[in-house]
């Protein structure tokens, strides 16, 4: 059975901001771990949740367990009743280097976002390299598409709806993370046919 699927970006982020006053810092300085959306971001969240005509196809929503991803999620589907379960396989890449893409700890996260479904994380995120100069590979990230994929495959609902990152995103839906000149558009609904 064909699945389809709505990749979503999350909204403007702080780093997404930052970047062009202090440049790759605002990636990989550990003052911004696991950065917040930004004001625009959460109107951009907000606004999709109110106009998109296919919001309610959606059967299950997966989330990056990153700030600015549950906080768009949670923006976009709140006036729903869809499920929303955070998974470490679609966190941004790379997964090391830049702590903008590190995520909270399973405790943490479940204080602040209460309605998502954290049971499928750890308590920490097996994928985060910490205090290193080796990023992530693209191949090990495409593996975590690849694992993220199979998974899709063997759920039962038909319409799913993925908020994550560029990157990652880009990966999942073309097979390969670098090349691509343009970074997806936040919070827009991009169409997949898995």
């Amino acid at each position: 059975m064909s699945k389809n699927i709505w990749c979503i970006r999350h909204g403007t982020a702080l780093h997404n901001t930052l970047f062009s006053l202090i440049g790759k810092r605002a990636y990989t300085d550990k003052i911004y771990t696991d950065t917040p959306l930004v004001e625009n971001g959460e109107i951009q969240s907000r606004t999709l949740g109110g106009t998109w005509k296919d919001i309610h196809k959606i059967d299950v929503v997966f989330a990056s367990p990153c700030k600015r991803t549950l906080q768009t999620a949670t923006n976009i589907f709140k006036n729903t009743t869809k499920k929303i379960i955070a998974i470490d396989e679609i966190t941004e890449y790379p997964q090391s280097v830049e702590y903008c893409n590190k995520r909270k700890n399973k405790i943490e996260l479940k204080e602040l976002y209460p309605t998502v479904d954290f049971s499928m994380l750890d308590e920490v995120s097996p994928y985060w390299i910490d205090d290193t100069d080796v990023e992530e590979s693209e191949k090990e990230c495409l593996n975590r598409v690849r694992i993220f994929k199979e998974f899709l495959i063997s759920r039962p609902e038909k319409n799913i709806c993925i908020v994550s990152h560029s990157s990652l995103l880009k990966g999942f839906m073309f097979g390969r993370l670098h090349n691509l000149t343009q970074e997806l558009r936040y919070c827009y609904p991009y169409k997949f046919t898995l």
